[in-house]
C-alpha cells in the first residue's frame, strides 16, 4: 500500500496561482459590473471637475484683467481729481492773498 506523505499531498495541490486565478474569476463575477460602473462613473466625474476647474480660472483671469482695468481707470480718476483739488487749492491761495494785499493797502 503507498501511503502519500504530507509534503507529497501538498505537492499535488493546486498551486496558489491556479487559486488566485480563481478568486480573480468570483471577484470579477460577483463585483465586476459595480467596478466597471464606478470606474466610469468617476471618469465622468474627473473630467467634469477638470471642465469646472478650466472655467474657474478662465473666469478668475477676466476678472483679474477687470480689477487691473478698475485699478488704472481709479488711478486716472484719482489723479485727476487731485490735480482739480490742487489747482482749486492754488486759485484759493491766489485770490487769498489778492484779497490780503488789498486790505493792506
Amino acid at each position: 500500500m503507498n501511503i502519500t506523505s504530507h509534503g507529497q499531498f501538498k505537492s499535488s495541490l493546486p498551486s496558489g496561482d491556479l487559486k488566485d486565478d480563481k478568486m480573480d474569476q468570483v471577484r470579477e463575477l460577483l463585483f465586476g459590473e459595480y467596478e466597471r460602473l464606478n470606474n466610469a462613473r468617476f471618469s465622468e466625474l474627473e473630467a467634469r471637475v477638470k471642465e469646472l476647474e478650466l472655467g474657474v480660472h478662465q473666469r478668475l483671469d477676466a476678472l483679474q484683467a477687470r480689477l487691473v482695468a478698475l485699478a488704472a481707470d481709479v488711478s486716472s480718476d484719482q489723479k485727476t481729481a487731485f490735480d482739480e483739488l490742487a489747482r482749486g487749492i492754488a486759485e484759493l491761495g491766489e485770490r487769498i492773498r489778492t484779497a490780503h494785499r488789498r486790505d493792506q493797502s
